[in-house]
């Protein structure tokens, strides 16, 4: 369970934070949350999939990991995770942002502030980087986690805005991802969102350029190529069964 406080200098002036990747320290996850300004980096390691949230019927974006819940084929033998490039959404653990109504002459203002999971492995009051220096200032890494959290907001508000893009130009199709188990159980993972290839190919040079202004066409090229870490992953899969 998620034990989520706002950070503060006096309660939480001893805290670290692990920054190692591993299993022990949470990384045992079949995907990550990203948004289209990283898919460039993202593209090369991990396939990029959409998934349409159930609570909200909203599309996010994923960085692919494995095939089932909790699996995460990234991980050496010794249970640490290497990455090329960390998402955001990782980057940012155990923190998060929070909103604190504050009251400018009388009038409520909603302000942006750190929160952090008390509760996850990462934290620690003996290993580690430190939260706070010594007399209380952010320490460099807590001014780092605050531009990744300013980053993480600032993409969360035009998720939303890409996707209906994409819808508009019915470039959003199902897929289905299957492969067989080394007992010859045949698996289907179903639930995942690509680029829907020939209605691209369809797009008139207006919408192709309505796209390329809005910065979405290179992102739609790094998904269609990300497709290629499919069959890679599945290669750590079966050498792993």
């Amino acid at each position: 369970m998620a034990n989520h406080v706002l950070l503060d200098n006096i309660s939480h002036k001893d805290l670290k934070v692990i920054t190692a990747r591993g299993a022990d320290w949470g990384d045992k996850i079949s995907c990550a949350t990203i948004f289209p300004s990283e898919f460039a980096k993202i593209q090369a390691n991990q396939p990029i999939v959409f998934r349409k949230q159930p609570q909200t019927g909203q599309f996010e974006a994923l960085a692919l990991f494995g095939f089932e819940n909790g699996e995460n084929l990234l991980l050496d033998e010794k249970g640490e995770l290497k990455l090329t490039y960390l998402p955001l959404s990782m980057q940012r653990q155990p923190f998060l942002i929070g909103q604190q109504t504050q009251y400018n002459n009388g009038i409520p203002e909603q302000s942006l502030v750190v929160h952090i999971d008390l509760d996850s492995p990462r934290v620690s009051t003996s290993q580690g980087e430190a939260i706070f220096l010594e007399h209380g200032g952010n320490s460099d890494y807590l001014n780092h986690i605050a531009q990744v959290l300013n980053t993480l907001h600032q993409e969360h508000q035009t998720i939303n805005g890409f996707f209906e893009r994409l819808l508009a130009a019915n470039l959003l199709e199902a897929f289905s991802i299957e492969y067989a188990q080394k007992n010859g159980e045949k698996v289907t993972v179903t639930g995942f969102y690509t680029i829907n290839q020939h209605a691209l190919n369809d797009l008139t040079p207006q919408q192709l350029k309505q796209l390329q202004q809005q910065g979405d066409l290179q992102a739609i090229y790094m998904v269609l190529a990300s497709m290629e870490q499919i069959p890679h992953l599945l290669n750590k899969k079966w050498a792993q069964q």
